[in-house]
């Protein structure tokens, strides 16, 4: 028989906190049942381990409290297949025994049991036992709610991610397609004028030579009238070739430029003659101006790297100081491009006479959808996509400068391949 003792209060946190006892005693249940309630515990009671793993599948047991010694299967064994079931392995085991040797101490850990009381049993060290395991399940359930809720968290991040990721590449295909579209219709413009002095020319030699036949008609023709129809067409043929060919560096520009801008293609190309492509197919937005563009860049410098991706940097710098720099192209000013070789890496500044940016704009202009100008129809993706491209597409630096009324300045930075290094790569 068990000794009984005054019963101490456990923590106001365990009361109805549910305990399985598996005893094949009922002394030894009736006794520490009564003890066990009257502290706040609610008990269930089981006389085997068959019963007593059911009763754990049904109830689930905030504990377990479980005699070693059971006719039928033992309490190691049903510890062994409380541990071995989903619905009951999280439950933590008190073994109860009068075994005190070592070996059955460690069987019993081994089963998956994580503590012992020895019988006989002393009411204030059960309660205490169960106190401080009690602690700790409910300390392991909280952690584990933290855990699925962290884990739930950084599943949620990794999709924001992802869906930043994906947003962040439609926004650069969607001002690809835009720069395109500029692109298209800049070449449009620009085509028009040596094309219409191409078909104005044409007309006036086909009159220049329907004259000439007039004359060699006539009996007696007139020298003078002759030379001077001849000259006409003289001048008129230089004036259809010289536009004509204009035309078609034009097109073999806008060639080059789409090309580059649709694909991510890296190759060789010439640094200068990718800086006046994109000059050129912005020629019909500067025209109208008093805007000077500047360029001083190495005509020999010769890079493989992402030609589309630096027209499309230069095309929103160039956009970007036209209609917020000089206010929509109103006002007068420069905008000027030095490019250096630095080591392997290409550095470009960029800078403009406009109005500039305020200070406490200055920090924000890399920010997605970030503008002064959406009253007037600005989406402020322009200087987030040359920031996006230029850190993660060509793995390089930028940063801005600013003074209110006195311009800005970009400094550009990324590394590049020279055109030696790449035929030494390749023997």
């Amino acid at each position: 028989m068990m000794a009984v003792t005054a019963t101490p209060t456990i923590a106001t946190s365990f009361k109805g906190y549910i305990v399985l006892i598996i005893d094949d005693n009922p002394t030894n249940l009736g006794v520490v049942v009564d003890y066990l309630e009257e502290s706040g515990l609610k008990i269930i009671t089981a006389k085997n381990g068959e019963m007593g793993h059911k009763r754990a599948q049904f109830a689930k047991p905030d504990i377990i409290l479980l005699d070693v010694m059971m006719p039928g299967i033992d309490g190691f064994e049903t510890c062994l297949r409380l541990k071995a079931d989903d619905t009951t392995k999280e439950i933590p085991v008190i073994f109860m025994t009068a075994l005190d040797n070592t070996e059955d101490k460690v069987k019993g850990f081994e089963m998956g049991g994580v503590d012992y009381v020895t019988k006989p049993i002393q009411h204030e060290e059960v309660l205490a036992r169960l106190t401080t395991h009690l602690s700790i399940r409910n300390l392991t359930k909280s952690l584990n709610v933290k855990i699925e809720e962290l884990t739930q968290t950084h599943q949620e991040l990794t999709k924001n991610v992802a869906d930043l990721k994906q947003t962040r590449q439609e926004l650069v295909q969607s001002e690809k397609m835009a720069s395109l579209g500029r692109l298209v219709a800049g070449f449009a413009h620009e085509l028009n004028t040596p094309l219409g002095v191409v078909v104005g020319s044409a007309s006036l030699l086909q009159l220049e030579a329907q004259k000439i036949n007039h004359l060699m008609e006539q009996e007696e023709v007139e020298e003078d009238e002759l030379l001077s129809a001849i000259k006409n067409i003289d001048e008129g043929a230089n004036l259809t070739l010289s536009n004509i060919k204009r035309a078609a560096h034009l097109v073999s520009s806008f060639k080059r430029t789409a090309v580059d801008q649709t694909s991510d293609e890296v190759r060789s190309f010439q640094v200068h003659e990718v800086i006046n492509d994109t000059i050129t197919t912005l020629h019909n937005r500067f025209k109208n101006t008093h805007i000077e563009i500047q360029v001083d860049c190495p005509n020999e410098l010769k890079v493989v790297s992402l030609p589309g991706a630096l027209e499309q940097i230069l095309t929103n710098l160039l956009m970007n100081s036209l209609i917020h720099g000089f206010d929509e192209g109103q006002n007068a000013g420069s905008i000027n491009l030095n490019v250096q070789l630095d080591g392997d890496h290409l550095h470009i500044e960029y800078s403009d006479t406009g109005k500039g940016i305020a200070q406490e704009n200055l920090g924000k202009i890399f920010e997605p959808f970030f503008t002064t100008h959406r009253a007037h129809g600005g989406s402020g993706l322009g200087m987030y996509i040359c920031y996006n491209i230029i850190t993660t597409q060509l793995q390089g630096t930028i940063t801005a400068e600013s003074t209110l009324g006195k311009g800005v300045v970009f400094q550009i930075d990324y590394p590049i391949a020279l055109i030696a290094d790449e035929k030494i790569n390749n023997k």
